[in-house]
């Protein structure tokens, strides 16, 4: 009686060569596809770490925590996103609220950090006397009078700082504090209305809505430890005198400016929007369909006071743009094409409006759609981006 032939077990995907799991890793276009890929298995694992790979591209995050990873991908639910109420100007900070107040995350690693709640703040008059000798004001902010967060920044392990906008005073204020403090440290007195900040080789700068560039000290209050807005000086003049421009026919030329570091420069982008206002609805804005958006860049020149104009950001760069940040990311050629702007097509003027994705071409001023089946309504919580 002979005997049955041994039946062979089926391969497993750990069986694959360490060279061909390294060469398949290099053709998934989206950073999502490889982390998925390196969760099959260890033997995965180890080629997705000693694989030589270009920088993940950063991905599309919407407000209800669902993600899109460029240059495409199907999207998925990142639940560690789920309840942001803000987003950071730096790093992949989330920003929660709740009952307890606020505080910082990463999604990527669960890094928490808490954040002072607004009702309070510390003020202090901008001056020359030291954190020792300055007697410090305590304010506590009536319900009606409290701030929104126009903008906040993880700066360093010791610092965050933030545009406070207060609506009923039409003003706004850098304030600042340490991580898991219990009150931020603002300054008193009617300054420029800022519309961003940033930190750039250490030191905190702030622009105003006239594209003036404004140094921000920061001392330390010896007795506490904690940081304070001694001084805001100018550093750079502005640009224009208005960000608005009204034409004939209903048109508006709205200015949008985002402050941002690339190949250690600070850059001022500038997305400048043709708009139609509704006759007797200001409320009411649609955008043109001819020249929808056009950018300008200008880079810091410190020696001289003033922007210079540019006119690429490089072959091998790509700005991500959005309203709390822009970032300057390294790409590779063979992922896409460098040179380029991606921004929110309507995150800036009119929250009724659905929201894309779009890509401007500084080289020929040509827009695009990456991702043209996705939309979006903005809302109280905007999309952002996330770099892994």
């Amino acid at each position: 009686m002979e005997a049955a032939p041994l039946r062979r077990q089926p391969a497993s995907w750990a069986d694959i060569p360490m060279e061909l799991a390294g060469l398949v890793l290099g053709r998934l276009p989206a950073h999502v596809d490889r982390v998925r890929f390196a969760a099959v298995c260890p033997q995965w694992r180890v080629a997705a770490r000693q694989g030589r790979l270009p920088p993940p591209m950063p991905m599309l995050l919407l407000p209800d925590a669902t993600v899109y990873s460029l240059p495409g991908s199907q999207p998925f639910r990142f639940p560690a996103c789920t309840g942001y109420t803000n987003t950071c100007g730096t790093g992949n900070w989330l920003v929660f609220s709740g009952e307890d107040g606020c505080f910082l995350r990463d999604p990527f690693t669960n890094e928490t950090v808490t954040v002072p709640a607004l009702s309070t703040a510390r003020f202090q008059r901008v001056g020359g006397e030291s954190g020792e000798e300055a007697e410090h004001e305590w304010m506590e902010m009536a319900d009606g009078n409290l701030p929104d967060v126009h903008k906040v920044i993880f700066c360093s392990p010791h610092l965050i700082a933030a545009i406070l906008n207060y609506r009923s005073e039409l003003t706004t204020r850098i304030a600042v504090c340490q991580p898991g403090a219990s009150s931020w440290w603002s300054v008193l007195g009617n300054g420029p209305l800022f519309v961003d900040i940033m930190f750039h080789q250490g030191k905190l700068y702030a622009l105003g809505c006239e594209d003036t560039l404004f140094a921000v000290d920061i001392s330390l209050d010896h007795s506490t430890g904690d940081p304070w807005v001694s001084q805001i000086q100018q550093v750079i003049s502005g640009l224009l005198s208005t960000q608005m421009i009204f034409l004939p026919d209903g048109v508006l030329i709205l200015r949008v400016s985002y402050l941002a570091e690339s190949r250690g420069a600070v850059l001022l982008v500038c997305r400048v929007i043709d708009l139609r206002l509704k006759a007797g609805n200001w409320d009411n804005i649609e955008v043109l369909e001819a020249e929808r958006s056009r950018f300008e860049v200008y880079e810091a020149n410190f020696g001289q006071s003033q922007w210079a104009k540019v006119t690429t950001i490089g072959d091998d760069k790509v700005l991500f743009l959005c309203r709390k940040f822009c970032r300057s990311v390294n790409i590779s050629h063979n992922e896409m094409p460098g040179d380029r702007i991606f921004f929110m097509d309507n995150d800036d003027y009119n929250k009724e409006a659905s929201s894309t994705c779009s890509v401007y071409n500084m080289r020929d001023g040509k827009m695009s759609t990456p991702l043209p089946m996705v939309s979006w309504k903005p809302g109280e919580v905007f999309a952002t981006w996330l770099l892994p």
